[in-house]
C-alpha cells in the first residue's frame, strides 16, 4: 500500500513555522498539499492564513484541503480530531501528495506524532523543529541552555520555554534554525554546533524569511518510529496531555480601534517573558483602512500589511472599482458595526497566566475610549509611533 507522507511543523511559539508553511504552499509541488493546523487558540488565525482567499475553515473539519484543529481540537480531542481529518484527506481528489502539519508551539511531540500516525494510509516523513536564531541567542545562550552547558536561566518563563524546546528537539529529524538575518553569522555558526550536538541524528537546515524549501531536505531520512516511541519513554513523555499544560491562549476581541501610543507603550511597558506569543489581525485609529496583521514573540513586534477594510475600501480610495463593486461592499457592510463597519481587533495571547493575563489588561486599556472614538469620528489625528516604512519579503 502507498502511503501519503505526512511532514510535521513543529517549535515554540512564533519560531516561524506559518511563515515556512505559506512560503511552501507556493510551491508548484505541493500545491495539492493537504494542510492539518494544531493550534492552541480558540481564534484559528493560522489556519485562517493558509486557507484560500484567507477564508476561515470550519474548526474541527476539512476544508478546501486545511483541517483547522484549535482550541479543544488541539487539546483533549487532538486524537479523534486528527483521526478524522485524516479519513477525509484519504477520500480527495486529486489525492494529497503530501500532508503538512503545523503544530502549536506549545505541542508536546510524541503525543502528536501518535495521532498523526494512527491511520496506516499515511507515513511520518520529516519532524521539523524550528528555531529563532534570535531568541536561542538571546535567551538560552546559542542553545547551550537546553544541551547542559549553560546554567538554566534564572527566570521561571525562560526555564519552562527552554523545557517545552527541549522536549519537541528531542523527537526532531529536522532542525530549521530560522530568522539567521537577526544574528550575525558566527553566532548562526556556533548556534549549529550546538544544536548537532543536541540532537546529532537530526539535518539542520538555515533560513531567513522562509527561504527554506520543502524538496532541500528530500535526501534526509525519515524517522523510525519505533526508535520515537523508546524516546519518548526513555523521557518520560508518554502521557496523553498534547500541549504544555501550563501554556494557555486567551482572546481579545474589540471593534474599537487602538490608540496607537498607548500601544506602543504597553508593548514596551508590560510585555512579560512569560508572553511568549500573540498574534492577530488589529487597527489603529491613525491608520484606519489598513488590516494589520500582529505577529509578536517574545520581544519581536512585526505588523504585516494585509489590504485594507471593506469599510475603506467602501469609498474607493484608488478610483478603480466600478458602481456595482461599490453597492456589493455597501451591502455586506450592512451587517457589519455602525460605526467600524468590518473593522475589528481579534488577538490571541499565549504564554503564562500571570504575563498573559496583564499584557491582555494593558491591550484593554489601550483601546480607544468613546471620547476619542468620537474625536476619530471628528477627524482628529493620533499621535502614532510605530514604523511608517514598508518591507517588501517575497
Amino acid at each position: 500500500m502507498t502511503q501519503t507522507p505526512v511532514v510535521v511543523l513543529c517549535g515554540f511559539l512564533g519560531s516561524g513555522k506559518t511563515t515556512l508553511l505559506r512560503r511552501w504552499r507556493r510551491d508548484e509541488a505541493v500545491c495539492d498539499a493537504a494542510v492539518i493546523v494544531h493550534d492552541l487558540s480558540d481564534f484559528g488565525l493560522d489556519a485562517e492564513l493558509l486557507a484560500s482567499e484567507g477564508r476561515a475553515p470550519a474548526r474541527g473539519r476539512l476544508q478546501d484541503r486545511v483541517a483547522a484543529l484549535h482550541g479543544i481540537h488541539a487539546r483533549g480531542q487532538l486524537h479523534a480530531s486528527v483521526g478524522r481529518a485524516l479519513d477525509d484527506i484519504a477520500a480527495l481528489d486529486p489525492p494529497a501528495p503530501v500532508v503538512l502539519c503545523e503544530s502549536t508551539g506549545a505541542a508536546r511531540p510524541w503525543p502528536l506524532i501518535e495521532a498523526l500516525t494512527q491511520d496506516a494510509r499515511f507515513s511520518l516523513r520529516h519532524f521539523i523543529v524550528t528555531v529563532d536564531a534570535l531568541n536561542l541567542h538571546r535567551d538560552f545562550a546559542d542553545g547551550r541552555i537546553l544541551s547542559g552547558q549553560a546554567a538554566a536561566p534564572g527566570d521561571a518563563a525562560l526555564r519552562r520555554a527552554a523545557g517545552v524546546l527541549a522536549e519537541q528537539m528531542a523527537f526532531a529529524s529536522v532542525i530549521v534554525l530560522t530568522k539567521i538575518d537577526t544574528v550575525p553569522r558566527s553566532v548562526v555558526d556556533a548556534q549549529v554546533r550546538t544544536l548537532q550536538k543536541l540532537q546529532p541524528s537530526a539535518a539542520i537546515g538555515l533560513s531567513a524569511h522562509g527561504g527554506l524549501l520543502l524538496p532541500k531536505l528530500e535526501g534526509t531520512p525519515a524517522p523510525d518510529l519505533s526508535q520515537l516511541g523508546d524516546r519518548a519513554r526513555e523521557l518520560g513523555v508518554t502521557e496523553d496531555a498534547s500541549t504544555a499544560d501550563d501554556v494557555e491562549a486567551i482572546v481579545l476581541r474589540d471593534p474599537r480601534p487602538f490608540h496607537p501610543e498607548r500601544l506602543y507603550r504597553a508593548c514596551q511597558n508590560k510585555l512579560g517573558t512569560g508572553l511568549y506569543r500573540t498574534k492577530g489581525f488589529v487597527w489603529l485609529a491613525s491608520r484606519p483602512g489598513d488590516v494589520l496583521l500582529w505577529q509578536q514573540a517574545g520581544s519581536q513586534i512585526a505588523l504585516e500589511l494585509r489590504g485594507l477594510w471593506r469599510a475603506e475600501l467602501v469609498h474607493d480610495p484608488d478610483g478603480t472599482l466600478l458602481p456595482e463593486e461599490i453597492e456589493g461592499l455597501k451591502a455586506r457592510l450592512e451587517a457589519e458595526h455602525p460605526v467600524f463597519g468590518d473593522r475589528h481587533n481579534e488577538l490571541t495571547l499565549i504564554g503564562l497566566r500571570a504575563d498573559r493575563e496583564a499584557f491582555f489588561d494593558a491591550l484593554t486599556e489601550a483601546l480607544c475610549t468613546d471620547a476619542e472614538v468620537e474625536a476619530w469620528q471628528n477627524g482628529a489625528t493620533f499621535s502614532d509611533p510605530w514604523p511608517t516604512s514598508v518591507h517588501r519579503i517575497e
